[in-house]
């Protein structure tokens, strides 16, 4: 678990699995860039037939210095073939590619050929993400049929899906040859971190209501576009697995730089005083009535937290506490803190985290510094003249929780993460099924903290980190990573990982949902989270015309 700011409340990994969806969030500060600067989507080229085999281009054009093409490549489903959202698969419904400027017929050629090959291709110069993607199967289907029988798809049918086709791979960074991060310019339109993934997604969710549209009008008479309202409400599907807690593992200071802002964010919203009849508190209650039709409308079928029905009552909960507030005021200014109070004794984690995200729109931060403040560089910063008292001194304070740690009750060395070998994806399996000697790439601060409180127990308090480490080499990268992240709060999950009872899905919600955005975010097992990427999203022509930028809880569309 991760010590918030708030002495109140622990967060624990069941909290951090709570946390909403913020305007700090990628896909939000995505789409509110894109609808600020009014960018510009055009569909060059879309030679796909009425199967859904071609190619299709699309532009994004953001000012006369910069310009990006998604290329995307089309198959039609084979029912003989394995259809699996895997890496290791060989079969997807379709295959994209962000690139910088117009692609080039060489850059085209390039990536049609090296794309399928995945691990074995090399990305096109100016490739900035690599995709893939498989159609939701019924909803797809189900939407063709209807707009070629000349009416749109049932809203009650689709609303329990919420996509046409699911994202099964985002890959950047350096990746399979993309551009590394580092390497983006400063003036580069996609320079805050995921900005590159989140607007490829973003088309990948436009090619799916494109290409249902286009094979429904293929052959037909009576066939109709697809109604605007679904094209707002449908967005992108999406799962994801283990590789958040590597990413977790491995990018420490990234989670603690985001988290912090989140919590400096609420923090600030919470010390907020206003006045009763203040059109701020008139605009946070019709944000909490518009979320509680959102959820009560929700069609999911949730496994560790409450459904859409319950988080729905919980927030006219909080409405009803909100005006008991405004009513009971007797100073010239009410509190926002009071209300964030009352709501953590009246409803549950996940409602109270559905108001800390609406409490976060209302913080006085300036969302155009977040390409800056989110840009860290995740690297250790060895201090071998640290003496062994201040060592042991961080351990006992920052790191007491791992300490704390019993590793002989039953079930506590119960697992390892590891990477496998045939398609080089994280796993967890259980230490007993594993090979003596494997690549164990577990983060096990419980078990580096006690053995290095034990052995520099009897060591001279004034010597040196550095003489330490040279004669016990084994705890160089634990104490090198202890030494960097002093100071931060929000680096590493405070749990056993090891732990039979340790449940990954809470992480990988944490990433999926504050992090990148994803809304309707459930855990699929205790190794998977699925969620829905632009649920509610503008269209591209609304993005032209600056509008969208209220895009959240969207309503089922009434067709």
């Amino acid at each position: 678990m991760i010590q918030t700011r708030d002495p109140g409340v622990v967060m624990t990994p069941e909290r951090l699995g709570s946390l909403q969806p913020t305007r700090l969030s990628a896909a939000r500060t995505m789409i509110d860039k894109m609808v600020t600067e009014r960018w510009r989507i055009t569909r060059p080229e879309f030679s796909i037939d009425g199967t859904g085999n071609g190619t299709a281009r699309y532009h994004v054009e953001v000012s006369e210095d910069w310009s990006f093409e998604f290329v995307v490549f089309s198959t039609a489903p084979d029912p003989a073939a394995e259809r699996t959202d895997r890496i290791i698969g060989k079969s997807w419904d379709m295959m994209g590619a962000l690139l910088e400027g117009a692609a080039t017929d060489e850059g085209i050629d390039q990536t049609k050929v090296e794309l399928p090959k995945l691990y074995g291709g090399r990305a096109a110069e100016g490739t900035l993400i690599w995709c893939r993607a498989n159609r939701s199967m019924r909803a797809f289907d189900l939407t063709v049929e209807s707009l070629r029988a000349g009416h749109q798809p049932p809203a009650e049918i689709l609303g329990a899906v919420c996509y046409l086709m699911r994202n099964t791979g985002l890959d950047g960074n350096g990746t399979f040859g993309t551009k590394s991060f580092a390497a983006y310019e400063a003036d580069h339109p996609l320079r805050t971190p995921y900005h590159a993934q989140m607007l490829t997604s973003y088309l990948m969710r436009e090619f799916s209501l494109d290409l249902a549209e286009h094979i429904a009008a293929s052959g037909s008479d009576t066939a109709v576009p697809l109604d605007e309202g679904f094209r707002r409400f449908l967005g992108l599907g999406n799962a994801s697995g283990l590789g958040l807690i590597m990413f977790m593992k491995n990018h420490p200071q990234m989670a603690d730089r985001w988290l912090t802002l989140r919590e400096e964010a609420l923090a600030a919203a919470r010390s907020l005083t206003v006045d009763p009849d203040d059109a701020v508190l008139a605009a946070l209650d019709a944000r909490l009535a518009k979320a509680a039709a959102y959820r009560a409308q929700d069609r999911m079928r949730y496994t560790y937290q409450p459904g859409g029905s319950q988080v729905s009552a919980e927030l006219e909960r909080i409405r009803e506490v909100l005006a008991e507030l405004r009513q009971e005021a007797t100073g010239p200014g009410l509190l926002l803190d009071g209300l964030y109070t009352r709501a953590a004794a009246e409803v549950s984690t996940e409602g109270h985290e559905f108001l800390c995200s609406l409490l976060i729109d209302l913080a006085p931060i300036n969302i155009d510094d977040l390409a800056e403040a989110l840009t860290v560089p995740e690297a250790t910063a060895p201090s071998p003249g640290t003496s062994i008292a201040e060592l042991r001194a961080l351990l006992a304070g920052e790191y007491g929780w791992a300490a704390g740690i019993d590793l002989a009750e039953a079930g506590a060395r119960h697992y390892a993460w590891y990477k496998s070998a045939n398609a080089e994806e994280p796993r967890r399996g259980p230490l007993a099924d594993l090979p003596e000697v494997f690549d164990d790439m577990t983060l096990d601060l419980a078990l580096e903290v006690q053995e290095l409180l034990e052995a520099t127990a009897p060591l001279d308090p004034a010597s040196s980190v550095g003489r330490f480490l040279g004669e016990n080499p084994r705890f160089r990268a634990a104490v090198e990573r202890m030494l960097t992240l002093r100071g931060h709060r929000y680096h590493s999950v405070r749990a056993n990982l090891r732990h039979e009872k340790f449940n990954p899905s809470h992480i990988i919600r944490l990433f999926n949902s504050a992090f990148y955005g994803l809304d309707k975010t459930k855990e699929d097992g205790p190794v998977g989270v699925v969620g829905v990427m632009f649920h509610g999203a503008p269209t591209p022509a609304d993005i032209a015309a600056g509008q969208g930028r209220d895009w959240p809880f969207p309503a089922e569309p009434e067709v």
